[in-house]
């Protein structure tokens, strides 16, 4: 036997005509064998079209219907003759510039239940604009580069965006349209040439899938392309181009985001990360995806309120794993405003990306409300003050090489764990070269024994190595290639191949647990009292199994020199007896007078600004 449900039907639409509650409530309560499944859809259609009839919405009551079966999913298609778009039918169905609905229903549990088409895809960047490193096609594809069913096989399961996404559409049964999921490591800007072809694939599958209910796109916020310093405000501009005004899109963004008030204005619903390290990507999606859910079925309304202040950097950098600081006190704020403001859904704060030479850049607050209110202004300029407030306040410490080799120096205790040394001016994650010198240049002048260091990316030094092979000897001009001005020029080094590797690893620490990653084509290079990690491309280290994988175990080593900045927090300082960061010269300086600004709004603190 079979229910079939009309999703909150009554609720939203009967109350307007007695004839159509006593209808949805025939079909809501009436048992049917499957092969009655058409009649009760014939009396939705006739619901459906009552309704529209007593709202005054149909030029005429005609309409066609044909019904299409396939496994347990019925769909329905109506074509209607219509005088306006109709913002009451949200929830329902989707309406196109045919006036072709599509409305779905899929059997769960023996119930037929209403499914609404979501449209999700992902590129997600973030941009370094004074590295003279391009972000290529290539880059996206030896990072992450998934298309359709991939990326279910891939993401299902991990603590992800898209893990969320993909159990949210098995929740509310979404029949999930998914053509791309992209990401590159932080560099230079991404080419034109990449842009363009991955958000061609995303518009033209757009365009096929539509009419659809929902659209729901995991972007990072701070991606800068040859042509667009607001990369996600175009992908946004061209979805809604596609989708028109009335389809609900909800987007997640990366702590470090450089949100703009395009970004706003195009979205319905911005959701934005409230860790770092970055833990909380799948609750993140998941928080966009329920209202999503619900702004579908016409129970909210939302829309987005931008606030920021002349600030390049700010909040610490996003930073909450130490519990203290400016951005944990931000969001304390935040969760205080979130339960006092009536309609608020969701407060999203971004640090925003320094090193990004665009009119935005730096620290945003972001109000999602049900409706338009003067109190969600309200709420974020009050809390973008804090941004203002706090300004200059840090958690962390950059040292001076010296001040690092001296505390390197000091003997460690039995069973304390590692020394955690942050090489954070040459972390890839920021957009460094990941192949600066300095740190290890400095470490073996000292003689310190026991030390990993992760990674030093130099591709014809990774390639040597391989070609030699395991047991072999080699001696390398290693790293300070990509642009020696920053983080010191190769330094020639005789010594072992130890282990070679692919570089791909699967995350198991708390950052984004589940996925994979890819190092590409390495080896470990076997020095006196030292271990070297070659690899072929740029990655910040954010997970022990990097280590793993070339048969070094993190927890024994006295020292890990490590090319990051925050996200190895997550996984490493459990094991650590200490965290220190050095400045080793690298591209993600602090000080950021050194860079030739010349997009940046000014004046800003703290380049002009007390």
């Amino acid at each position: 036997m079979i229910w079939v449900e009309i999703c909150s039907f009554q609720n939203r639409m009967a109350h307007k005509d007695l004839a159509i509650q006593r209808a949805a409530r025939t079909v809501q309560k009436t048992s049917l064998g499957s092969n009655a499944i058409s009649d009760s859809l014939l009396i939705f259609d006739q619901i459906l079209v009552s309704f529209l009839w007593q709202e005054k919405s149909l030029a005429t009551s005609h309409h066609t219907a044909a019904r299409e079966h396939q496994d347990d999913e019925w769909t329905i298609h109506l074509d209607l003759r219509c005088d306006h778009s109709r913002e009451h039918c949200v929830g329902l169905c989707a309406w196109h510039n045919s006036n072709r609905h599509i409305l779905k229903f899929t059997q769960q549990e023996g119930i037929y239940r209403m499914s609404f088409t979501v449209f999700a895809t992902s590129i997600m960047h973030e941009c370094h604009t004074f590295s003279i490193a391009p972000t290529t096609l290539d880059d996206f594809r030896t990072c992450e580069y998934l298309e359709g069913d991939a990326i279910g096989g891939a993401m299902r399961g991990t603590r992800s965006e898209w893990g969320a996404v993909l159990d949210l559409a098995d929740e509310f049964g979404w029949h999930l349209e998914s053509p791309l999921a992209a990401g590159a490591q932080p560099a230079g800007k991404v080419t034109d040439q990449a842009f363009d072809y991955m958000l061609g694939i995303i518009t033209r599958a757009l365009e096929r899938a539509m009419p659809v209910h929902g659209v729901l796109l995991p972007l990072h916020g701070a991606m800068v392309t040859d042509s667009h310093d607001d990369a996600e405000g175009e992908i946004l501009r061209q979805v809604r181009a596609i989708v028109g005004p009335a389809v609900p899109i909800a987007v997640t963004l990366d702590l470090h985001a450089n949100a703009t008030e395009d970004m706003a204005r195009l979205s319905d619903i911005i959701s934005t990360y409230r860790t770092t390290p970055h833990i909380d990507m799948y609750e993140t999606a998941e928080r966009a995806g329920r209202l999503l859910q619900r702004t579908m079925l016409g129970e909210i309304k939302p829309s987005v309120t931008l606030a920021n202040r002349p600030v390049l950097s700010g909040l610490d950098c996003g930073r909450t794993i130490a519990g203290h600081g400016p951005m944990v006190e931000m969001l304390a704020r935040v969760r205080e405003a979130e339960a006092q403001t009536p309609g608020v859904l969701d407060i999203g704060v971004n640090a925003g990306f320094d090193y990004a030479d665009v009119p935005f850049t730096g620290p945003t607050v972001l109000v999602t409300g049900d409706g338009a209110r003067p109190e969600y202004r309200e709420v974020a300029e009050r809390l973008a003050d804090f941004i203002w407030d706090s300004r200059g306040r840090e958690t962390i410490q950059l040292l001076p090489m010296d001040e690092t080799i001296s505390i390197a120096r000091e003997a460690a205790p039995p069973g304390s764990g590692p020394l955690l040394i942050g090489d954070c001016t040459d972390n890839p994650g920021s957009g460094a070269h990941g192949d600066a010198t300095n740190l290890v240049r400095a470490l073996l002048a000292a003689g310190i024994k026991g030390v990993a260091v992760g990674t030093i990316a130099d591709p014809d030094s990774a390639a040597a190595g391989l070609k030699a092979g395991v047991g072999a000897t080699v001696t390398l001009d290693l790293g300070g290639k990509k642009d020696p001005r920053f983080g010191g020029t190769p330094i020639r080094l005789t010594g072992t191949v130890g282990a070679v590797s692919d570089g791909i690893y699967v995350r198991k620490g708390k950052m984004a647990t589940g996925t994979k990653a890819n190092m590409g084509p390495s080896f470990r290079l076997d020095l006196d009292g030292m271990q070297i990690i070659v690899a072929s491309y740029a990655t910040q280290i954010d997970d022990r199994e990097q280590f793993r994988i070339y048969g070094i175990e993190p927890e024994r080593m006295n020292i890990l020199a490590c090319k990051a900045k925050n996200h190895f927090r997550a996984d490493f300082e459990p094991i650590a007896r200490r965290l220190i960061y050095v400045d080793a010269g690298g591209i993600c300086t602090l000080d950021f007078k050194q860079f030739p600004w010349s997009k940046l709004r000014r004046p800003i603190w703290p380049l002009d600004l007390s």
